[in-house]
């Protein structure tokens, strides 16, 4: 019983502090040279500046890099597929950085920014 409160405790620990894995996740981004995550983006985000941004805790000029108007559609075309993701250069040791949850948590953001 106390194994399951456990589990669902630091479940709710990463819940009471997004923006400190924002910052945790984004900190992995290895800032390739080519960058597979940009290509493979149908947005053509710059996502490691967007994630330079973040890691630094600079919300506001991550969220600059998603002034797309067709970002608004990103919950229904990118939810299930997460093409940055797949093309991210740590997808291949199993471990991609979760763009697609980082771009909408600073998207949902955008009136607390």
């Amino acid at each position: 019983m106390a194994r399951h409160i456990e589990k669902r405790s630091s479940k709710c620990q990463s819940l009471e502090s997004p923006i400190k894995f924002l910052i945790e996740e984004a900190s992995r981004c290895i800032q390739c040279n080519e960058p597979n995550c940009i290509s493979g983006c149908p947005y053509g985000v710059s996502i490691p500046a967007m994630l330079s941004f973040a890691s630094k805790g600079d919300l506001k000029g991550a969220k600059s890099l998603l002034s797309d108007p067709r970002l608004l559609d990103l919950n229904r075309s990118c939810l299930t597929e997460r093409p940055c993701e797949r093309s991210c250069t740590l997808a291949k040791k199993g471990k991609p950085i979760p763009i697609h949850q980082i771009e909408l948590f600073l998207l949902m953001e955008d009136k607390k920014v």
